[in-house]
């Protein structure tokens, strides 16, 4: 089989590597889809469907009462044939109809005719109208797999224009919307409740296009897998209603309109395997392509400093390449089925012509019974085409699917024990028997672990840089899991105990501590949200942020740029500092407090930090002598495990690495 090819790609430049699957966290995601995953899939996504069943009701409504429209319109055309122009007496359904509202003379007929006619348009619209805008609703979204499964989405299987058509198309983006509204909330939400563990495999990007784009996914497939299969049976069943009142001794027609089902099922059962598999090619490559977007943005500074730009261009420009050559061998692939499908189904047209002039010629039937026929030749075919084709229609948003089922499921394991969990109220002691910590299970950072923290102490976690500080402290409050060994609370086991519980007793200040772009005061107060501006105020107070912040002519109110661009390392952590502190936790943890600061400034801190522990429990990452010396006791790490506790002193005393170790941090802090 082949596709229509694209120029080649520009080779790729020397610069970061763009990984084609971006999604390296989840290795099932590699394998292709199978069959039943589909179905079952499709059943999976009831889950978000359900809770908008009114919404469905009344669509399904709208949709079967637009097919009121598609049995009437073939009528008008062969009346005019046959009745005015042809001035044959009415009989059947039209005589039925017509006769009581206009007689029999034909110009009422066509009075009669015409303003349904009329009637119609205003309703409803045109269908080719209708045709001709979802095509530019496809082509103004984009051909890649994001845009064919949002558009699809939004277009509901609407088929209508007018005002009936303008009810519809409102029904129809305000459930899609809601839907996906609602399924990415749930994405987002897994992705905030997963451990820290799981982002350091997952690229932002690709969590970002699971949110975004995959999302869209679920409401295409209830309309193309739910709703469309079940409105083409109710139109096939009216249809085939009307022409058996009518033309009950040509079965010929119904019988060539339904051999479309067959043909569409066999030929699409057949492209399936290709079609689930190219469509996952190609979330993988929008995915990628998004993350190597957001990972060189966040990478300006880098690239600009050793002069990257063009490398760093021309390695996107093969990511997009690659992304836009896998759209064209789907087109490809669906080209191929029409061309494969289109001559049988112009068979079948071509005998139902056939067939239909055979009986004008003999004079059993009229111009305008070969107008109905061919009408609902038409109306019988449709839905037998959408029944056949809605196996392959489901195909193209599976994989986004999978993507968000994969997402989701993770997290439902971990909720399934965190329902049936202990709250925590209150945090006294913290220890850790035997713990190892680490990013993946195979490569623990830390391996046996043991210390305990008691409120009332201000401990100092030390060690060389790239040991597994930080690490260790994501470990305490479930961040992290623990690879192994127990974290215990209050003296029980932290494995039956709410994790959103504990958290609440923590509070962070982290080393590269990040900020929002909104007012330093909401930056403050993102530590207790309903706090208010007298207690942001003390908490800048206590973090010696409040003489800065006061000097900048806006005050607390003033907006801060991207991660708080606008501020100093410095200044960035004492806003930090003071958002833990609102938090008032029972644990503090604080990540390098001091790097930043000066010799005055670390010593407030520090006596701020001292008060603090005479209610709380404080632990710092700490690599200043003077920091460490201020602490009750350090935890020197070493060489992945703990390998000395005690004071400064002591330490200084029995550990001739703590002494190695401080003599070259003081080396490198004076340098």
């Amino acid at each position: 089989m082949t596709s229509p090819t694209a120029p080649n790609p520009p080779p790729h430049a020397n610069g970061v590597a763009v990984d084609a699957r971006a999604n390296l966290l989840y290795s099932e995601e590699q394998r292709p889809l199978r069959p039943g995953e589909v179905w079952h899939l499709l059943v999976w996504s009831w889950r978000f469907i359900h809770h908008f069943r009114r919404l469905i009701w009344f669509k399904a409504l709208l949709a079967v009462g637009s097919l009121t429209f598609f049995l009437l319109t073939p009528w008008p055309l062969k009346i005019v044939i046959d009745n005015v122009l042809g001035s044959r007496p009415l009989t059947g359904i039209p005589r039925r109809l017509i006769v009581p509202l206009a007689g029999t003379e034909p110009a009422r007929i066509l009075l009669v005719v015409t303003g349904f006619l009329a009637v119609a348009v205003l309703l409803v619209g045109m269908v080719a109208d209708r045709a001709v805008e979802l095509g530019t609703e496809v082509h103004s979204g984009g051909l890649d797999q994001a845009g064919f499964t949002q558009n699809d989405a939004n277009n509901g299987w609407s088929l209508w224009n007018g005002l009936f058509g303008y009810l519809e198309t409102h029904v129809t983006l305000d459930l899609t919307q809601r839907i996906t509204q609602a399924v990415r909330v749930a994405v987002y939400q897994a992705f905030m409740d997963s451990p820290l563990g799981m982002y350091s495999d997952q690229k932002i990007g690709d969590a970002v296009f699971r949110v975004m784009h995959d999302s869209a996914a679920v409401s295409a497939v209830f309309y193309r897998g739910m709703l469309a299969p079940i409105t083409s049976v109710v139109m096939y069943v009216l249809a085939l209603a009307v022409l058996w009142a009518e033309f009950r001794n040509e079965p010929l027609i119904p019988i060539l309109a339904s051999l479309c089902l067959p043909i569409f099922a066999i030929c699409t059962t057949l492209f399936g395997r290709l079609l689930r598999d190219q469509s996952q090619e190609m979330r993988e490559r929008g995915s990628s392509v998004m993350a190597a977007f957001e990972e060189r943005l966040s990478q300006v500074q880098l690239i600009k400093a050793f002069g990257q730009e063009a490398r760093e261009s021309e390695s996107i420009d093969s990511a997009s390449w690659s992304s836009f050559r896998s759209t064209l061998r789907m087109l490809g692939i669906i080209l191929t089925l029409v061309l494969i499908v289109a001559p049988m189904i112009g068979l079948l047209m071509y005998t139902a012509l056939y067939h239909t002039m055979k009986q004008v010629i003999a004079g059993s039937m009229t111009l305008g019974d070969i107008v109905l026929l061919g009408g609902y030749g038409a109306l019988l075919a449709y839905p037998m085409t959408t029944l056949g084709n809605t196996w392959a229609a489901m195909q193209l948003p599976a994989a986004g699917l999978r993507r968000i089922h994969t997402v989701l499921d993770r997290l439902e394991a971990s909720r399934s024990t965190e329902i049936a969990a202990t709250e925590v109220g209150s945090l006294d002691s913290l220890a850790l028997r035997n713990v190892s910590v680490g990013y993946t299970r195979n490569a623990p950072v830390l391996s046996s672990i043991s210390f305990e923290l008691k409120r009332g102490e201000m401990v100092a976690l030390a060690g060389p840089s790239g040991t597994g500080k930080t690490t260790l402290i994501l470990a305490l409050p479930g961040f992290l899991p623990p690879l192994g060994g127990h974290i215990i609370v209050n003296g029980v086991d932290s494995n039956g105990l709410a994790v959103a519980s504990l958290r609440s007793h923590v509070g962070f200040v982290f080393q590269q501590e990040a900020l929002f772009s909104a007012t330093i005061e909401d930056n403050i107060r993102y530590g207790k949200l309903d706090a208010t501006s007298e207690q942001v105020r003390a908490a800048a107070t206590m973090a010696g942020a409040a003489e800065f912040i006061e000097r900048l002519p806006d005050g607390y109110a003033t907006m801060l740029g991207r991660r708080g661009a606008r501020l100093s390392v410095g200044q960035k952590q004492r806003i930090a500092i003071a958002r833990a502190l609102l938090a008032s936790p029972s644990v503090l943890i604080l990540d390098e407090p001091t790097a930043p600061l000066d010799s005055v400034s670390e010593t407030a801190l520090i006596k701020m930090l001292r008060d603090l522990a005479y209610t709380r429990i404080v632990m710092i990452v700490a690599h200043r002598a003077s920091t460490l010396a201020a602490c009750d006791r350090v935890l020197f790490v070493h060489e992945g495990s703990l390998e000395a506790s005690g004071s400064h002193a002591q330490l200084l005393e029995s550990s001739s690495s703590y002494r190695a170790y401080l003599a070259a941090t003081e080396s490198e802090i004076h340098a």
